[in-house]
């Protein structure tokens, strides 16, 4: 005769909310405040959440509270739970969208970034038609001036205006395959997006500027050719730190190789784009924020 497992209690949505709002404040008044309780209530949902876990959460001083092992465990989760609530939620009671927005990325970051933007986008938003339109940042963004483009992302170091908000900021390097010889080839070769791109512009800026010899010895409209150059060990390539993997291999200081700094990710939208823009605008901020915070790859 088999036996079932006793059931878990259920971690409720309003202690969650509590339990965070403590966290981010540090004080049971100000979580109080927050979330429209008396400090007393706050105290009382504490105790019932500490009962329910099992565990002390949080460490009681005079001026403030600190986390608990355990405590700091569950805040995780808690933010999760409360992430999920709050996405299933909007969906629902949001009024459902319908129309056309046009979207633009460049040819270098959009290739990886869209396909991650427009699955949650079409799973929240499935009467909206997508059209997407990749370019170079310099062509996005005068379409996307002239009311051809709603929303654009755009690879540049120069902020494209008030109506742009930077939505992503990352490290640019060298990568070259693992254990590779492209590196130590004289001259250079050297696999780099069409011109235009800041990538490449930031590249051979930084190999003139320390006098290393190179050749461009693959140069395409997207990233994806030049990653498989690198991946056949023909060149090296300025690209985001994120594209390492188990096969690329950041190329540092030991290989005589210049600093590329960093490149930043804008969204510019089109003046008065409408509220499927501003749908779609909220999806792509969430995204980049979204993987940022988990620490995960941006464009993969």
């Amino acid at each position: 005769m088999s036996r079932t497992a006793p059931a878990l209690p259920n971690l409720d949505i309003d202690l969650a909310r509590t339990f965070v709002a403590i966290c981010e404040t540090g004080n049971f008044s100000r979580a109080a405040e927050r979330v429209f309780r008396t400090p007393s209530a706050v105290s009382l949902q504490v105790k019932k959440l500490e009962e329910i876990a099992g565990r002390e959460l949080f460490r009681r001083e005079t001026r403030s509270v600190e986390l608990t092992g355990d405590g700091e465990h569950l805040l995780g989760y808690a933010r999760k739970l409360l992430r999920l609530n709050d996405e299933a939620m909007a969906f629902f009671r949001k009024p459902e969208i319908e129309g056309k927005v046009a979207f633009g990325a460049p040819y270098d970051a959009g290739i990886f970034a869209i396909p991650a933007i427009l699955k949650r986008f079409a799973a929240t938003h499935p009467h909206v038609q997508v059209d997407v339109r990749l370019d170079s940042s310099r062509e996005l963004r005068r379409r996307c001036a002239g009311g051809e483009i709603d929303v654009a992302l755009l690879a540049t170091d120069d902020h494209p205006g008030f109506l742009a908000e930077e939505v992503h900021s990352e490290a640019l390097v060298w990568i070259g395959l693992k254990n590779g010889a492209a590196a130590l080839r004289d001259p250079l070769p050297l696999a780099l997006a069409d011109q235009g791109c800041t990538w490449r512009g930031a590249a051979l800026a930084a190999l003139d500027a320390a006098g290393i010899g190179y050749r461009v010895a693959y140069s395409s409209e997207n990233c994806q050719a030049q990653i498989a150059a690198v991946e056949a060990d023909l060149a090296i390539a300025p690209l985001p730190v994120s594209v390492v993997s188990r096969t690329l291999a950041r190329l540092d200081g030991r290989h005589g190789l210049p600093s590329l700094g960093s490149y930043r990710v804008y969204m510019m939208r089109r003046e008065a784009a409408g509220p499927v823009a501003d749908a779609l605008a909220a999806h792509v901020s969430e995204h980049f924020r979204a993987a940022s915070g988990r620490g995960t790859r941006i464009f993969a």
